[in-house]
């Protein structure tokens, strides 16, 4: 009987000493980052049967229990740390092809682009370019953009229908961009070559006057409109055109030319530019009008951004923004079956189930915080206490072991006596 007292008062000691651990560990990780607070679970040993009922027999270790609740999330000055409010966990991808999971959102740009997690494995997610919804480790471009040549000028607006007229329907005038007196008004638009190169397109309007009318056709007011290129209209081709609008204001015709404006920039491929001059309206209003312009100069990158579904861009010099990828998020219908490796990531396991892989926000998976990461959900606070209770713990069960001795020597004695 006494050894198995003995025994009972070993557990018991084996027991606290696990739970020691369990407490160390959590203190030892109160400051790391997206640190589960675990604990041990217990269950008792069937011992002995007194009078036909079984007495216990101690204790032994049933399992760790993590706590994988919200820790409060702290503010960063890196846009790659990043912090899932809600369920989920970051997919990352060793040399290997082996899947780990963490909430452990502190990441960095790799040299060759790659978003690199906190155990130096690649951060997974879906490609917004090029092969789509594959999962794949995220690159974040580290070039420069290639420029992109305009192909399209687009202009809106109002020309005053009580400005002076300074053309002539039946005699016209030439507009001449240096003379004032041979147009109303004008705007310029920033447009781009093949090699990045920008050019100012600027339009001149001329108020021709009204045009009588001709049979079904009702009159129309026109207005003439030229197109220069850097203040010069040589190397131009199809940059005049006509505008006529009704009694109400609105255009008639000539919103949309027939052919293209082109020009031959020195050194890059001929531009080619649609104009549209669809939205133009004439109201006795001063006049008003603005045009933009499709491409883009080179551009360097100037920073990333992820937003709240996870969406990776690069900003660039030139007011370009490319999406590249949206970060995947995993969700588990067990999560205490996920099994803790060396480096603090979760691996799955037959217990944790197979994880539902998507992105933040959609179906389990919560929404990501750019620029922020989650804290260790450690309450160093009730550690604390766990210690003092584990401390009385290995008082009794030293206690126990120590009155059982002293009665198995006070056995020995008598038998020896």
């Amino acid at each position: 009987m006494s050894g198995g007292a003995f025994s009972i008062s070993q557990s018991g000691l084996q027991g606290v000493n696990t739970g020691m651990q369990a407490v160390s560990d959590n203190l030892a990780n109160a400051q790391t980052t997206a640190f589960n607070a675990e604990s041990v679970e217990f269950s008792t040993l069937l011992g002995e049967f007194v009078a036909g009922n079984p007495l216990g027999g101690g204790v032994a270790e049933q399992g760790v229990v993590r706590d994988f609740s919200q820790g409060a999330i702290t503010q960063t000055n890196s846009p790659t740390d990043l912090a899932i409010q809600g369920n989920g966990f970051f997919v990352l991808q060793d040399t290997q092809g082996g899947q780990y999971f963490s909430q452990n959102g502190q990441m960095t740009i790799a040299a060759n682009g790659n978003l690199i997690g906190f155990n130096g494995d690649e951060v997974m997610g879906y490609p917004l370019t090029g092969a789509g919804a594959v999962l794949a480790p995220i690159n974040i471009p580290q070039g420069v953009l290639a420029p992109a040549a305009s192909t399209q000028v687009a202009t809106s607006g109002n020309l005053d229908s009580t400005s002076p007229v300074t053309g002539n329907i039946a005699t016209p005038v030439a507009i001449n961009p240096a003379d004032s007196t041979t147009y109303n008004s004008s705007v310029s638009v920033q447009v781009y070559d093949s090699l990045g190169n920008s050019h100012v397109l600027t339009y001149f309007f001329q108020n021709a006057g009204p045009v009588a009318a001709n049979g079904s056709t009702p009159a129309t007011e026109q207005w003439n409109w030229m197109a220069t290129m850097d203040g010069s209209a040589t190397g131009l081709s199809n940059n005049t055109g006509s505008l006529n609008f009704d009694g109400t204001g609105a255009l008639v015709s000539g919103g949309v030319p027939a052919l293209p404006l082109t020009a031959t920039p020195a050194g890059a491929m001929p531009l080619s530019l649609a104009l549209n001059f669809g939205a133009m309206t004439q109201y006795a209003t001063p006049a008003s009008t603005n045009a933009t312009a499709d491409g883009n100069a080179v551009g360097r990158p100037q920073g990333v951004n992820i937003d709240s579904n996870g969406v990776v861009s690069m900003s660039y010099s030139n007011g370009q923004k490319i999406n590249v990828a949206q970060v995947a998020v995993a969700t588990f219908a067990s999560e205490q079956g996920l099994r803790l490796s060396s480096n603090g990531a979760y691996q799955q396991s037959a217990a944790s189930g197979t994880p539902t892989v998507s992105t933040a926000n959609a179906g389990a998976a919560g929404s990501i915080e750019s620029g922020a990461l989650e804290s260790s959900n450690v309450d160093t606070t009730s550690q604390l206490v766990s210690l003092v209770v584990l401390q009385r713990n290995f008082q009794a069960d030293a206690k126990a072991l120590q009155t059982q001795d002293n009665l198995l020597g006070t056995v020995v004695q008598i038998t020896t006596t």
